[in-house]
């Protein structure tokens, strides 16, 4: 390998983009934590096509040398530690609307907010990340369009994922990991949310 010093901070930022499979903390499949020779040789084998993975030889082939030992570095750091509990704060009474709009509702909220940010403090990642914002997908990919779809379609879909054990195969995975960490009403926020995608 051609590469200079490891730079994990610049890993930091090139794994941004690794967190809509892994988890915004290297944890699907564990990875933070790991040794960065470990990392390092997983990628050179996706990169090289040894180690067969169709998602992870397509972004293995576009990383340089340095790149891997840069993603390689920051996820051997440490562990992430876990938030300390806070107790929830007393709601703050809102002040009068002047709007004519269509009040949002709190399940509207929650879907739109998981849909587009995801709740990195529980592990969930945005729906966004790989379905787009408006729900398109990324045919060129395989991640299907999801605009259009109704409510009870997207709910029926998230929670077959959200009982299915691990396959081994890259997409149902990556969907079975990205759905885990929601309860049954993030799942119907999120459907609810899904169906206003036109």
């Amino acid at each position: 390998m051609k590469a200079g010093p490891a730079d994990p901070a610049r890993g930091e930022a090139i794994a941004a983009s690794c967190s809509g499979c892994h988890g915004p903390t290297g944890r699907a499949p564990v990875l933070k934590g790991e040794p960065a020779a470990q990392i390092q040789n997983a990628l050179l084998a996706f990169r090289s096509g040894t180690r067969r993975n169709g998602t992870m030889q397509g972004i293995a082939s576009r990383m340089s040398d340095q790149d891997i030992v840069d993603v390689a570095a920051f996820y051997a750091g440490p562990p992430p530690t876990p938030a300390p509990a806070t107790p929830p704060a007393a709601p703050t009474p809102a002040p009068p609307s002047t709007s004519t709009a269509a009040p949002t509702t709190a399940s509207g909220t929650l879907g739109r907010t998981l849909y587009l940010e995801g709740a990195p403090g529980r592990d969930v990642l945005a729906c966004a990340v790989c379905h787009g914002e408006d729900g398109q997908g990324a045919d060129a990919v395989g991640i299907p369009a999801i605009a259009g779809l109704s409510a009870a379609s997207v709910l029926e879909t998230l929670r077959a994922y959200h009982a299915m054990p691990p396959v081994g195969i890259a997409y149902p995975d990556a969907m079975r990991i990205a759905v885990k960490p929601l309860t049954d009403a993030d799942m119907n926020a999120v459907a609810q949310f899904v169906a206003t995608l036109k």
